[in-house]
Parts: structure tokens; C-alpha cells; sequence
């Protein structure tokens, strides 16, 4: 058995799910445990899961070199770990090899990731990056290399958007850790959407901030069974940068994405339809505002965002320059 170890954000474990479901008699994902039931529904339960809850992944109260509720993983892998042959992670963080050296001893590590986590931490490594010099890797390519599995299989799984009946809803999730990835001008957009004859459903977190615009009697906040729920009966799904779009994509839904803050192609799903803004970071490092509240500016416009969506209601993939330049003649 090989163990992804992930314990951080939701779209990070999905994008280790992403690898994990392929092989679940072989593959273990270690993550974080109030992700589970999400991955859990999202999958139908496909994934072979681990608990991993580290204190020092969460945004305050934070506990650096602290295995927290994890030392219970820890003494339960002390008599038999044997079952786990190689510990694999892509994050390129000191934390998570030495809090994995501490829980699952007698195993080997393969942790990669080390040159873009310091790019995304010092300006002068990312700088080859920045100007083209050197690629940014996309980390679902990244899970796939670092386990052995084949892209291909994984974007086959991506890949297989259900045909949904014309007056299926229009799902738009505004939700972000960080206000400063949301989108704002989704109060707009939806209005635009549903002029032209469509119905829109806007989802949140239960505790995120709203983008300007929407009220609190505008949006639904379902928990995670109901949303999923919602994704699969969706037409297709407009999103941030962020978990939700990662989860819409794992459940094959159509999707759309807009990102301004960091470079999307980094942490862009198979298949999805991204719209980045012109002044988007192109290396690995994001905007100076990324982990803040404060809304941003230079967001892709309600025109483009339009294209980008009737291109994704016709099926079709595209990139920021098809955009522009409209869909593809079928």
C-alpha cells in the first residue's frame, strides 16, 4: 500500500482523491477528517481514507511541530506498519515530511514539491517562472507522476460530463476561504444568466463572507450531502478558485472558474473551463492580498465571463484566448 499524505485544504485532498480513487486497494489518502464525508459522497465511496489531523494546517492557532488528534494514527501504525510500503507528498513542505517521519515510521518518503513551495514563499525562484522561463506544474499531473498513475486514467474520470436537461439549474458557488479569490461581480452575472432564460441557483459555506451584491436571501447553504446533491443535478457549475471547484470537477459536473489571484493553471482540474484575469500571476507566487479579505480588483469582465459560459453550456473546454475570440464551430 502507498499513502497520499494531504492533510490541508479541501481542494488539496480532492486533488489527491483524484489519484486515490483509481486504486483504492493500493492507494491510501490520508487527510484531513472533516473532509471525509465530502469525499466520501463525492466518490460513493471509492476512496480508502485515513485520518490526518495536523494543527498546524488550520489559519490561526497554530501549532507547527505539533501532531495534535494525529498521535492517535501515529500509536495505531507503531505495531503494524508493514501495510504501508512508501509515503507520498507533492506539497514540498518541512512540516508535513517531519510530521510524517513521526507517524508512520518504517516507511519509506517520497516528498517532492520542494522547488514551487519555495517559489511560492521567495520572489527571486519564482522569478523564472514569472516570466516564462520555466513551466509551473499543475498538481493533479504532479499526484498522478508521484503515484505511478497514468493522467489518462484520471482524466477519464473528468472527462465524463453527463448530458443534463436544458432546465436543470446553473450552479454558482462563491465560496472561498479568502474573500479575496471571490469573485464580484456575481450578483451580475446571475442576473445576466437568468435574463437569458436560464434558472440559477448561488451556493456558499456555512460560514463564508458574501461577495458585494449578494444578500444572505440570495444564496442556499447546504450541507455537504445536499450539495452534492445540488452539483450532480446541476447543468454545470461556475466557481472560484477554490475547494468548491475542485469538487464540482470530481464529480464530472461541468465547470467554469474564474481566478485572479494565483496562476490557475497550477491547480486547474482536467476539463474545466478556466477564465483568469489578464493581471493573474503567471509564476508560482500569487497576489500580495491572496490570504486576506479584501476584495479585488481586475477580475475578468461580465462579457467574458458570458463567452465562457455559453462555450462551457455547449460542452466545450476553452482557454482564456478562445474566450475572446468565441467557441469553436462544432
Amino acid at each position: 500500500m502507498i499513502l497520499l499524505f494531504e492533510p490541508w485544504n479541501l481542494g488539496d485532498a480532492i486533488i489527491a482523491a483524484s489519484v486515490a480513487r483509481l486504486a483504492p486497494n493500493r492507494i491510501i489518502l490520508a487527510c484531513n477528517s472533516r473532509w471525509h464525508e465530502v469525499l466520501t459522497l463525492a466518490s460513493e465511496g471509492s476512496l480508502n481514507l485515513l485520518p490526518l489531523d495536523l494543527p498546524y494546517v488550520w489559519r490561526t492557532n497554530k501549532k507547527f511541530f505539533s501532531l495534535g488528534e494525529a498521535a492517535s494514527v501515529a500509536d495505531s501504525f507503531k505495531i503494524d506498519t508493514h501495510q504501508i510500503s512508501e509515503v507520498i507528498s507533492i506539497r514540498g513542505d518541512i512540516r508535513d515530511l517531519i510530521a510524517a517521519r513521526r507517524i508512520f515510521r518504517g516507511t519509506s518518503f517520497k516528498f517532492s514539491g520542494w522547488l514551487p513551495f519555495c517559489a511560492r514563499k521567495i520572489p527571486l525562484v519564482d522569478l523564472p517562472f514569472k516570466l516564462g522561463f520555466l513551466k509551473v506544474r499543475n498538481r493533479y499531473h504532479a499526484w498522478a507522476e508521484a503515484a505511478g498513475v497514468s493522467l489518462g486514467e484520471i482524466e477519464k474520470t473528468y472527462l465524463a460530463h453527463p448530458e443534463k436537461q436544458r432546465d436543470a439549474p446553473i450552479v454558482i458557488h462563491v465560496g472561498a476561504q479568502w474573500r479575496s479569490k471571490q469573485y464580484p461581480l456575481v450578483a451580475e452575472l446571475a442576473e445576466l444568466i437568468e435574463n437569458a432564460g436560464n434558472r440559477v441557483e448561488i451556493f456558499a459555506g456555512p460560514n463564508d463572507t458574501l461577495p458585494p451584491g449578494v444578500s444572505e436571501n440570495m444564496v442556499q447553504r447546504p450541507q455537504w450531502k445536499n450539495l452534492v446533491t445540488h452539483l450532480y443535478k446541476s447543468r454545470y457549475v461556475i466557481t472560484n478558485d477554490s475547494g468548491p471547484m475542485h469538487l464540482a470537477a470530481f464529480m464530472g459536473c461541468r465547470t467554469v472558474v474564474f481566478s485572479r489571484c494565483s496562476n490557475i493553471q497550477e491547480w486547474l482540474p482536467p476539463g474545466v473551463t478556466a477564465l483568469s484575469s489578464h493581471s493573474a500571476p503567471h509564476g508560482y507566487r500569487p497576489v500580495p492580498d491572496y490570504w486576506s479579505d479584501n476584495v479585488q480588483s481586475g477580475w475578468p469582465s461580465l462579457n467574458e465571463a458570458m463567452s465562457a459560459i455559453n462555450c462551457a453550456d455547449q460542452g466545450q473546454t476553452v482557454t482564456n484566448n478562445q474566450v475572446k475570440y468565441g467557441c469553436k464551430t462544432p
